[in-house]
């Protein structure tokens, strides 16, 4: 927004330019002479009140140019298009924030050919769009943000707490022979003021400052006065100034930070046990989406599977048309075709529907536009990696599968749970002590001179201790802590033998399914020299209509199961790089940039 600007002519050669920008700047600009001058304080306040009504009603908020940088020009137009300008700063402000934002969308998109249209994508890009764009990820990667909660929750007891208290105490007593040495009214004001810290040992520490005014009418009463003697206790207010540092420290339960230290561990541990199953669970979702981006490739195929089919399938009939034309065919024959011609429309549309929803299921779950036209084509390995060996492949899935670091954890975090609930059984037994410094004075600046000099100390000890009798949920605690040990230990054995299997099992898996699309890869080859062979002998009226379609049935299922061996032996190489977790360290993927992405950005 410009700096509100005015012309207003105070003569004929003279002419008053004014515009704010913080202060308020007042100059007379002449053509041959420029001078400043001083307004009366009535045009003054009008323009000021002109100014702040035009600030309140434009309901703009803008940073001002300096005098020095503005470019004042007396032109409507300018004038008109400054709320347009305001407008766009702000749209500009409000993109600025957003981006600036921890929580800015950073979505990938998918890449284009020469064309413009969308390319086959790398199983690499396939697993990075997933990880940057998929909701579950980042409501994820949202959560671990939150999985330190427990742990700050736990060291917040040992913040240091500053408290101040005040207390007004006055009585008013009945004139007695006992009131005639303590008087009849009585008023005391205590102001405190301390510091305190618990620290993870187990210790307390607490620092105090306080004034204490002590005022009574004792001696001033009119026997008082009568005697001598009992006028002397009338004494002016006084203060008391005291200075005082509290220790405890627990010996038994919570032994110097025994119980404190496993709970710290214990939030520690969770937060970590909550990193290895989100790894585990994006693995699975990384997984599933190349099995669905091979599916689309199936279904793909079995689009143009089905339009050969149709093509075909439209040839033939043409050629029994032509047949019973010259006397060669029968017209039943032809009417055999066109139901099949029908036949094979249906499986076009059903194929094409297919394709388009496992296209959407697809696009939906990498976040992208419903309308794009992904495509499931990619290359596929068709040879056997180098890399498989089982014995080395089984240490490693044993050390590195996120499942088992996550039970792991738990029997870790069922350790610690076991020995607080022991610790938990033991009595209470604290011993603390308590020392003051005090001193005191007519006024409160007085009351604290001799503090320093400990000339008048107060000190204090206490022990205590309490043990419950009968405690039965403490007993409880402990017993269900060794039951879930002893049922962890259970599945982490169970969860070992599983993984030695799925090794195995995988490994198995690539092997079938290798063997698998070199037997389909020839079967196509025999099954198309077959075809060829026999629709140029049915041209030549050697073969019936029936042998044609049986050998064009078996030419598409051929096609699709040349397609499916291949797609099946990929993810059979890909669920054994799931097995033994190689999936992100092969395609690149540092997890942790994946799980720490949110958390790392508002550090930043």
């Amino acid at each position: 927004m410009r700096p509100f600007a005015g012309v207003f002519h105070a003569s004929v050669r003279e002419r008053l330019i004014f515009f704010m920008d913080g202060p308020i700047w007042i100059r007379f600009l002449n053509p041959t002479i420029i001078t400043t001058a001083m307004l009366s304080r009535t045009i003054l306040t009008t323009l000021l009140s002109g100014m702040l009504f035009f600030l309140v009603a434009s309901c703009k908020s803008t940073t001002m140019n300096s005098p020095a940088e503005s470019n004042l020009k007396e032109t409507t137009d300018q004038d008109a298009t400054q709320p347009a300008e305001a407008v766009d700063e702000t749209e500009t402000d409000a993109e600025t924030t957003e981006t600036q934002s921890p929580f800015a969308e950073e979505l990938m998109t998918i890449p284009l050919d020469k064309s413009g249209q969308p390319r086959s994508l790398t199983m690499e890009e396939t697993i990075k769009l997933v990880l940057q764009n998929n909701n579950t990820v980042r409501l994820q990667q949202l959560e671990i943000v939150k999985a330190d909660t427990d742990l700050l929750k736990e060291e917040a007891k040992y913040t240091p707490k500053v408290d101040f208290k005040a207390q007004n105490y006055q009585k008013t007593d009945k004139t007695l022979p006992s009131t005639i040495f303590s008087g009849t009214k009585v008023s005391q004001n205590t102001y405190t003021a301390g510091i305190e810290k618990l620290f993870e040992s187990g210790t307390f520490l607490r620092l105090e400052g306080s004034d204490t005014r002590f005022d009574s009418n004792a001696g001033e009463g009119a026997t008082a006065l009568s005697n001598s003697l009992l006028s002397r206790l009338a004494q002016p207010p006084v203060h008391t100034g005291a200075v005082s540092i509290q220790l405890q420290q627990e010996l038994l339960k919570n032994s110097f930070g025994y119980s404190q230290r496993r709970l710290n561990e214990i939030a520690r541990k969770q937060s970590l046990l909550k990193r290895e199953q989100l790894e585990y669970q994006l693995t699975g979702l990384v997984v599933q989406t190349m099995i669905n981006y091979w599916n689309l490739a199936i279904a793909e195929q079995e689009v143009t599977t089905s339009r050969l089919l149709l093509n075909n399938t439209t040839n033939i009939r043409n050629i029994t048309a032509q047949k019973l034309n010259i006397g060669l065919a029968e017209g039943f024959e032809l009417n055999q075709w066109n139901a099949l011609v029908s036949s094979a429309e249906i499986q076009v549309e059903a194929a094409e529907l297919n394709r388009n929803t496992m296209r959407r299921d697809l696009l939906r779950t990498m976040n992208l536009d419903p309308n794009l036209k992904l495509t499931g084509a990619t290359d596929l390995i068709d040879e056997l990696p180098a890399d498989i060996d089982i014995k080395k492949d089984t240490e490693y899935a044993l050390q590195h599968r996120p499942d088992l670091k996550a039970i792991d954890k738990q029997m870790e975090i069922a350790r610690l749970s076991t020995e607080l609930a022991d610790n938990n059984l033991l009595p209470t037994m604290r011993i603390g002590g308590k020392y003051s410094s005090r001193d005191w004075g007519r006024h409160g600046t007085t009351a604290f001179n001799a503090v320093p000099d400990g000339s008048y100390p107060e000190t204090g000890v206490e022990f205590y201790m309490q043990y419950p009798l009968w405690d039965e949920g403490a007993k409880v605690d402990a017993r269900n802590a060794r039951i879930t040990l002893k049922q962890l230990t259970i599945q982490k054995a169970e969860i070992t033998r599983q993984v030695k299997d799925e090794v195995v099992q995988g490994h198995d898996q690539i092997r079938v399914s290798f063997q698998a699309l070199q037997k389909a890869r020839n079967a196509l080859r025999q099954t198309e020299a077959f075809y060829l062979g026999l629709v140029n002998g049915y041209q030549r009226g050697r073969f019936t209509a029936v042998a044609v379609k049986n050998a064009l049935d078996s030419l598409v299922q051929a096609r699709q199961a040349l397609t499916r061996a291949s797609i099946q032996y990929n993810i059979s190489l890909v669920r054994y790089d799931m097995i033994r977790n190689r999936i992100f360290p092969k395609y690149n993927i540092d997890i942790d940039d994946v799980i720490y992405k949110m958390e790392n950005r508002l550090e930043k």
